[in-house]
């Protein structure tokens, strides 16, 4: 009774498809544009300790020692002595009263930020104690004289770093901070021979942020050129084979707009998320087209081809994407949330290729044929 009502559903729906062909055509790339905007709303997750499970007494303690004390991000600022930049009158000892007057003046600069909590540097020590020498002789013997001031310098002394706290936000505060701290760095005198570098926290998740776009869009790609190029080697048609890559299309678009509305963080965990989609999701084609031109071959036209296909196939595929889902779906239940994330996008995306198999596939299958039935008609009146 109830195989009998699902056929009936898939009917229904190859009727309405046949009928209305061109206009649900044009709501579904319209619908497509819709969702798709909301892939420059993705939110790159590039902060690992996010994925921290939240009801630990670790993670809590941390949470709370954050709250109470503020959570900072660590820059590291680089100072050191560059041999390809050296001129006769670059400082040779990164001691040199020059070189800490270049790191005093970019200390003050930086305590000068909102986001800067802290500023620790050599400049900012001999500051407690009356200031920087005009000798460099007496410079190194105030920095043997203290510990504490030994520790800003490397064992050769060829660079010094500047060690700072701030408080900063999601990625564009990150990105913004960084630009704000290259502008600080280049308008800083200092003398020849010196080159000045950062980095740290906001810096190596910035990079992530870029890494993360750039292997989604890689893996993406590479994953959709090969199994194009196997669709259209195993049926030698490039006309399935674009009937067939078309779910994936639709459903990877919707997978990834949806991300990006519902605030689905994109992370290292799941940046190969869209190429496992492609690979699961293009048996959902292969079966529908394999299946309707099974009944073209019968002498059945595309309206009655149709309406036997996609209701004997959508029931299998159906249950093939639901039992799939429902894999993915368990992974919400794991205890890290990069897992559970991993799990939302691959259930979510597995369903999103199975809606567009039976919703779009087929509407562009009596696109195609009728398109070319009046080719046909049109070449046979010219002859």
């Amino acid at each position: 009774m109830l195989g009998n009502e699902i056929m009936n559903f898939f009917e229904m729906i190859a009727d309405a498809q046949i009928k209305n062909a061109y206009i649900l055509g044009l709501i579904a790339i319209l619908l497509t544009i819709v969702i798709g905007l909301g892939i420059q709303h993705i939110y790159l997750q590039t902060d690992t300790s996010a994925d921290n499970p939240k009801d630990w007494d670790v993670v809590k303690l941390e949470d709370y020692v954050s709250e109470k004390f503020g959570g900072t991000d660590t820059i590291i600022i680089l100072i050191e002595l560059d041999k390809d930049l050296f001129y006769s009158n670059s400082p040779t000892d990164i001691r040199d009263k020059d070189v800490l007057n270049t790191v005093y003046d970019l200390s003050k600069e930086l305590e000068k930020e909102d986001k800067i909590s802290s500023v620790q540097s050599a400049g900012m020590l001999f500051e407690t104690i009356g200031g920087i020498p005009e000798n460099n002789d007496s410079i190194i013997s105030i920095i043997n004289a203290f510990p504490e001031a030994k520790a800003f310098f490397n064992k050769n002394n060829s660079a010094t770093a500047i060690f700072v706290s701030a408080q900063l936000g999601n990625e564009a505060d990150k990105i913004n901070f960084s630009k704000r701290l290259t502008e600080i760095i280049n308008s800083i005198k200092k003398p020849s021979g010196l080159k000045i570098t950062s980095s740290g926290t906001p810096e190596i998740q910035i990079l992530l942020g870029d890494l993360i776009r750039h292997d989604l869009v890689v893996t993406s790609g590479i994953a959709a050129g090969i199994i194009f190029l196997l669709v259209i080697l195993f049926k030698r048609n490039l006309k399935d084979a674009i009937l067939i890559f078309t779910p994936l299309i639709f459903g990877l678009v919707w997978m990834l707009g949806i991300m990006g509305w519902l605030g689905i963080p994109l992370s290292i965990a799941t940046v190969g998320v869209s190429a496992m989609i492609l690979g699961l999701g293009t048996e959902y084609g292969i079966f529908l087209v394999e299946r309707y031109e099974e009944e073209k071959k019968k002498g059945f036209k595309v309206d009655k081809a149709l309406r036997q296909s996609l209701p004997a196939i959508g029931i299998g595929i159906t249950g093939s994407g639901l039992t799939t889902t429902a894999g993915f779906v368990a992974l919400l239940f794991t205890t890290l949330p990069m897992i559970q994330n991993l799990g939302k996008i691959l259930s979510l995306g597995i369903l999103c290729i199975l809606i567009a198999t039976i919703l779009v596939t087929p509407i562009f299958i009596v696109i195609d044929e009728r398109i070319t039935e009046f080719l046909k008609e049109k070449a046979r009146g010219m002859q």
